[in-house]
């Protein structure tokens, strides 16, 4: 738990950081205007002493959190730990933030998808996603997107069932015949369509706006972001971690681990027992239509396996054409992903099994991962074996919808030790993320 007040030493901070640009020119945000100054907190980030944003800050100066990494997991985190009046220092290795899995995600918001902690977190950002503060977005980062979950003749039960379970959380979601699937998203099979469970107030999220969004505010509360600075170095100081980088030394008493895919590479850096990550492989393409053919008003569509509960491909309409992924699970080590042709060729095969669709001509293809734990829940609490090491991991494919629930979550347990109290309403617990909970480090079995 960390309290307001704690002093941290910064010795030879990057400019970049302590100047609070993200290594890309800077941005008008950045500004201090409602943040540091305005708040009568100190003000490290003298532009008198940088120059540039590649000089190096011999001053001393304060952080009382450092966040290690750029996706959305990390500047969610960063943003509500500095809405608390923290003052944090967001590090990103890469020379500019959300290169990896948050800037290739299908992007949506779907509060049926994952298990039952991953779904109440998704309904806890709902309300941050429709109405953001407004000082944060240029416009909506949502927009409607209905989800239709299509099964065979033999799975209407199953539906059924599933609709119904569904109803406790999202009441709206509901039960679709093969006559109202088929209305829907015209160019199905009729023979394969069982029925369907549709989400009709799920949304397609703009994932850039949205991160962009928490990079606003945690700079405009005063918090610093540095690009192209990779974590050499990570161990125990007094009262906390010192956390190294090219050129640079920062001693802080708490670390966020949200480095994505190396969360677990962080860990071992530092002497902590990793949480068992596994990387796996998603690929998405976005194909042509034919000839006359637009997709405005199809929803987003998941096809069901035969056996049922698991995702055979998915498809939406995106510019240019439908966005197709055969919903792959390839096993990685951290990388920056790239497509292999027979993943897309197996989406757009599936794609063509389902529907009566001929799509021949890709316009681009890539791939990202998304990183899991045993039980395929997000990993969010201090590490039992390394005090004031704070794991932020394992999102997997729901970090982009739960990340203004789950940043909000991560920082009230960094700062209180403790839930917020409307999202122990929703039945959130800190044991349901803890880095030490039954089962964390077993088997991860794909294709769940």
């Amino acid at each position: 738990m960390l309290t307001r007040g704690v002093a941290v030493m910064v010795v030879a901070a990057m400019a970049a950081g302590a100047c609070g640009r993200d290594g890309d020119g800077g941005d008008p945000d950045d500004a201090d205007p409602g943040g540091r100054r305005a708040r009568g907190q100190p003000d490290h980030r003298d532009p008198a002493r940088c120059p540039s944003p590649h000089g190096v800050d011999l001053a001393v100066m304060a952080r009382d959190v450092v966040v290690i990494g750029g996706g959305i997991a990390g500047v969610s985190v960063g943003y509500y730990l500095s809405e608390r009046g923290l003052d944090v220092l967001l590090v990103e290795a890469e020379p500019t933030l959300a290169h990896h899995t948050t800037g290739r995600s299908a992007a949506i918001f779907l509060e049926n998808y994952g298990n039952d902690v991953v779904r109440r977190l998704t309904v806890a950002g709902r309300a941050f996603l429709t109405e953001p503060p407004p000082q944060l977005v240029d416009g909506p980062v949502v927009t409607p997107l209905p989800v239709m979950r299509v099964g065979r003749p033999e799975q209407i039960e199953q539906l059924y069932a599933s609709a119904r379970s569904a109803q406790g959380l999202v009441p709206t979601t509901r039960y679709l015949d093969a006559a109202e699937t088929l209305e829907l998203f015209p160019v199905l099979r009729p023979e394969l369509v069982g029925g369907s469970v549709l989400e009709p107030d799920a949304m397609e999220m703009d994932v850039a706006g949205l991160h962009q969004a928490f990079v606003r505010g945690l700079r405009a509360n005063g918090g610093a972001i540095a690009t192209s600075s990779p974590v050499v170095g990570l161990a125990p100081a007094a009262g906390g971690w010192r956390v190294t980088l090219p050129g640079s030394s920062i001693d802080c008493p708490v670390v966020v681990n949200a480095a994505g895919a190396w969360c677990d590479r962080i860990a071992a850096m530092a002497g902590v027992e990793p949480v068992g990550l596994v990387p796996l492989r998603r690929t998405v393409c976005v194909a042509a239509l034919p000839d006359g053919m637009v997709a405005d008003g199809w929803p987003f569509v998941v096809f069901e396996t035969p056996g049922g509960g698991v995702e055979d491909a998915y498809c939406k309409p995106e510019a240019g054409g439908l966005l197709v992924s055969p919903a792959d699970e390839t096993p990685s080590e951290p990388c920056d992903a790239k497509p292999e042709e027979i993943d897309v060729a197996r989406g757009l095969d599936q794609v063509a099994r389902w529907t009566t669709l001929e799509l021949r001509h890709v316009r681009s293809a890539w791939a990202g991962l998304r990183s899991f734990v045993a039980d395929r829940t997000m990993v969010a609490g201090f590490a039992p074996d390394a005090p004031g090491f704070f794991w932020l991991a394992g999102q997997g494919g729901y970090g982009i919808h739960t990340s203004p629930g789950l940043g909000r979550m991560a920082a009230g347990l960094v700062v209180d030790g403790a839930v917020p109290d409307d999202l122990a309403a929703l039945g959130l617990t800190a044991a349901d993320l803890a880095a030490d909970r039954p089962g964390l480090r077993g088997e991860l079995v794909l294709g769940e």
